[in-house]
């Protein structure tokens, strides 16, 4: 064997031994790398109950260890949030992290209503007399009934009565629809303890037939000057218009005595009571225009979709909508039409209509909502929370032709 051969023997020899000594490994049997396991999160259990008086929006459950959860108290009506039981938080929304277990419950109370402003007082005399001889308070108002003077006959009891029943019936605490707080708050105002006129008593002049029935008329700057103490008494009381006994335009039916009891009855309550019971009240409700600028508010902004839609005809106040010196009476009379429309009160009507006054259209809530959509929603936010829908029948059982019927008013 020559040397180049030997050489090339001895090289394959040693490749193959090689090969021989280094077996290959499979994928499959490569080692995988050791993972940790995740450690399993800490969890606790949040448990909220709710007693009687409301409800929670929420009843809690597990959740793993900071957590963020909201919870919500409501007060059923009747009744107000006063704290937690497990937190020392104040506020109706608490927002919690989950760190440890926890139990919560809300605290509700009984809305407080201090009944004294819940009044019926019985008839005491004025003396000396002022014009008006008599007076009651109902509710915080104080109802003054004309005597015996200016040529004219005292006002009789029982109509004082009738008109403080009605008032009473304006303001059921527990009629359908009533937030208690709400009323209270028209109540206090209306007694001028809080509010924009606070400090002066809500009044009721209730006299007989009308101005020209007396002489002097008394609704006159003269007229009130000619009898001594008028102005200075009516001074100290936050008054509207009148109620009459035997109006003169009334044509002595049961209907004509309940709208004009009712008519002049809201009309005090919507502008002394309703403009300070619910919440935002005292702006959304101001026809005060000398108090300054009130063309954005809610009730004007209502009163002229009604116009523009016409519902609301105002050729019986001068005719110009954009008359500010007659926005005052306007919006009460508006008001006053629209609380009718919402309660489908229209029956009472002569004929069951005032049109052109007050269309047709709008003689129910459903005519309302289509009509003047704007005036439906004012009436439900400020108005329904705080003056309640007396009923027809009652009202009917207490007003029958010819001045019959019962008041039904029973003094504290």
């Amino acid at each position: 064997m020559n040397k180049l051969l030997f050489f090339l023997f001895f090289i394959t020899l040693i490749s193959c031994s090689s090969e021989e000594e280094t077996p290959v490994q499979s994928l499959e049997q490569t080692p995988k790398p050791e993972t940790t396991p995740a450690p399993t999160p800490t969890q606790y259990t949040l448990t909220v109950s709710s007693e009687e008086g409301g409800s929670v929006s929420t009843e809690g459950g597990t959740y793993d260890e900071g957590t963020t959860i909201t919870i919500t108290a409501t007060p059923s009506e009747g009744y107000e949030f006063v704290g937690w039981l497990g937190s020392d938080e104040t506020e109706r929304e608490l927002v919690i992290s989950v760190n440890s277990n926890i139990t919560l419950s809300p605290i509700f109370q009984v809305v407080q209503i201090n009944e004294t402003y819940y009044s019926s007082g019985e008839i005491i005399n004025i003396e000396p007399v002022i014009f008006y001889d008599r007076e009651l308070i109902i509710n915080g108002i104080k109802l003054v009934a004309a005597g015996d003077i200016g040529g004219q006959k005292a006002v009789p009891d029982i109509w004082i009565y009738k008109t403080a029943q009605v008032f009473k019936l304006l303001m059921n605490k527990d009629s359908d629809g009533i937030d208690s707080e709400a009323q209270l708050n028209m109540i206090k105002t209306l007694k001028g303890e809080i509010g924009w006129h606070q400090g002066i008593q809500t009044g009721q002049r209730i006299a007989y037939g009308g101005g020209d029935e007396y002489s002097p008329n008394f609704l006159t700057d003269n007229g009130k000057q000619s009898y001594e103490g008028l102005e200075a008494f009516e001074d100290n009381l936050a008054l509207d218009d009148m109620v009459w006994y035997k109006n003169i335009d009334s044509k002595g039916t049961g209907d004509d005595d309940i709208n004009e009891i009712l008519e002049h009855t809201l009309h005090t309550l919507h502008r002394f009571g309703a403009r300070g019971g619910v919440q935002g009240s005292t702006e959304a409700l101001n026809a005060e225009s000398e108090e300054g600028d009130i063309s954005d508010t809610s009730v004007l902004l209502a009163m002229k979709e009604a116009y523009d839609n016409g519902v609301f005809d105002i050729e019986g106040y001068g005719g110009d909508i954009n008359n500010q010196d007659a926005w005052p009476v306007m919006l009460k009379e508006y008001q006053y039409l629209l609380t009718y429309g919402m309660w489908d009160y229209s029956e009472f009507w002569d004929g069951g209509s005032l049109s052109p006054e007050w269309n047709d259209n709008a003689r129910t809530p459903e005519g309302v909502l289509a009509n003047n959509p704007l005036g439906y929603e004012l009436f439900n936010t400020y108005l329904k929370p705080v003056i309640s829908k007396p009923s027809k029948e009652i009202l009917r059982n207490m007003f029958k032709d010819n001045d019959q019927g019962d008041s039904g008013y029973t003094p504290d």
